[in-house]
């Protein structure tokens, strides 16, 4: 007869097989969590991040990036653990970089304030005692009408009255010293004003332009180009394979070449233009009055330009001298331009001329 019912497997080999299977599905799924709590924990650290260029914010963020992109490489436990260990430091360093930086601009603001709360205050003490002496002459004049003898009462009088004008003449010295003062104080916040715009608008890395002054740039640009003028053109310039310099030489080295490639390109332009650092190795060249084709003719010089020269670098003795190219998109302004997309285009336009083959010149009409 069939049994309807029986029990379970008492193979001792098959219970423990189910119990490690559990027991790795349980780990896996541990291991899965934390992947995802670390790649969390680095998009977080990236948005924690102020977008600063005296920071290299960017290039902090793409080393939290490349740092996740490890994390998810999970036949290499070692490596990971090796390149986390390298990279802390980094990581450290950026944090009191920011702290340092928010701590600076906390105490200028704090500066700012004291400032003119003394000058407040000193203007409140001034201004009582100065009432209160008006006040007591006042009441030494009105006692000599109490007086029987004229004679006295013009003496007195007069005599209050000199006294008098010694204290508005005092007062009115006070506050042209005043005056002088905050003149000087003011022109002193106005000197700081400009200091701090001009830094708030320059690349702290290449001396030119950043992303913000570019902008401000553009938008005016457009806001004010007339009809029948010949316009602008825009170029936007990229080192090509610049990851692969960075890893050759390192980091130090791809600064010296982000400022090499801004010097080239202010020699190459007038006086007149627009240079700017767009982000990262991109750079942005507006030329005043080109039109289409002779910012062709601008732009494939400086192509050539860049890819003649060589740097000379520690590893040069070796005969191994560091060479770069650049890619360039170009388009000019047409009537209904907006800042985004005319940038659009230069950027669609770079992009092809690296999808073409990289250290070329490409130009784009609409």
């Amino acid at each position: 007869m069939m049994k309807l019912f029986s029990r379970a497997s008492s193979n001792p080999v098959e219970v423990n097989a189910l119990e490690s299977s559990e027991k790795v599905g349980a780990v896996q799924e541990r291991c899965d969590m934390l992947l995802r709590s670390i790649t969390a924990a680095l998009d977080m650290m990236k948005a924690f991040a102020l977008d600063v260029e005296e920071l290299h914010s960017e290039r902090f963020k793409d080393d939290i990036q490349a740092l996740a992109a490890r994390f998810q490489e999970i036949d290499k436990p070692k490596r990971q653990e090796l390149h986390f260990e390298q990279k802390q430091q980094d990581i450290l360093a950026f944090i009191d970089r920011q702290h340092a930086y928010i701590k600076d601009r906390e105490q200028e603001l704090r500066d700012i304030i004291d400032l003119l709360t003394k000058v407040m205050a000193n203007l409140n003490v001034e201004n009582s005692d100065f009432y209160h002496r008006i006040n007591k002459q006042g009441e030494a004049i009105i006692k000599i009408s109490g007086l029987d003898d004229i004679k006295k009462i013009k003496n007195a009088l007069k005599a209050e009255v000199e006294q008098m004008w010694e204290i508005v003449s005092l007062k009115q010295d006070q506050e042209r010293r005043q005056i002088r003062q905050l003149a000087g104080q003011v022109h002193t916040l106005q000197n700081q004003l400009v200091e701090a715009r001009a830094k708030a608008m320059t690349d702290s890395l290449t001396g030119i332009y950043n992303r913000q002054a570019l902008d401000e740039f553009l938008v005016e640009k457009i806001e004010h180009n007339s009809p029948g003028a010949d316009g602008f053109s825009v170029l936007m310039v990229d080192i090509d394979n610049f990851k692969t310099i960075n890893d050759k030489f390192g980091h130090i080295i791809g600064d010296r070449v982000l400022f090499a490639l801004a010097q080239k390109c202010r020699a190459s332009i007038r006086g007149e233009d627009f240079l700017a650092r767009y982000g990262g190795e991109e750079f942005t060249i507006v030329l005043e009055g080109a039109a289409f084709r002779h910012a062709l003719k601008i732009a494939q010089k400086l192509c050539n330009t860049i890819a003649s020269v060589r740097y000379a670098t520690s590893e040069s003795q070796n005969g191994d001298y560091l060479c770069m190219t650049v890619s360039i998109g170009m388009t000019h302004y047409k009537k209904g331009d907006t800042m985004s997309t005319l940038i659009a285009r230069a950027d669609q336009a770079l992009y092809d001329a690296k999808r073409k083959g990289k250290n070329r010149v490409v130009g784009r009409k609409s």
